[in-house]
């Protein structure tokens, strides 16, 4: 089975409620999304199959037959890569940097909580796909690449 970039992108769109994306032309919207992917599966190195030698941009998929019961895991582990990728531009935010910076009242609605919520988000994002990425490479004996 082939696996498209729109499957990713819908499996990456129902873990996050960002409706800006929706309201972009699709063309933008892909090209947006499809750096999340690709950061993603070039994170993704212990995947049993060659994701990032057999993308075809010009199909939107992977020319590689991937077992279907495979597929719904390796979805499932690029888009939380897609999420940890999405989350990291809010951690350097400028308006939340430039409050964080210029405020003195730190109370539990400061700038500061926020970037602090969203740095604990992210970071949460990122152990989730590096567990993934290990369970994967421990069902699959492939342990060649594990960064403990």
């Amino acid at each position: 089975m082939k696996l498209t970039y729109d499957m990713l992108t819908a499996a990456f769109l129902s873990k996050i409620t960002e409706y800006d994306l929706y309201d972009l032309p699709q063309p933008d919207r892909e090209m947006i999304v499809d750096e999340y992917r690709r950061m993603a599966v070039s994170a993704f190195r212990v995947c049993k199959y060659d994701l990032i030698g057999s993308r075809n941009d010009v199909e939107r998929c992977y020319d590689v037959d991937i077992d279907g019961r495979d597929i719904d895991e390796i979805i499932n582990i690029i888009s939380d890569g897609m999420l940890e990728q999405w989350l990291k531009p809010y951690l350097y935010k400028q308006e939340i940097l430039e409050n964080l910076v210029n405020t003195r009242d730190f109370q539990s609605y400061s700038p500061a909580e926020l970037l602090l919520r969203v740095g604990n988000a992210h970071e949460k994002a990122r152990r989730n796909f590096i567990n993934d990425i290990r369970e994967y490479s421990f069902a699959h004996n492939d342990l060649t690449v594990l960064h403990m």
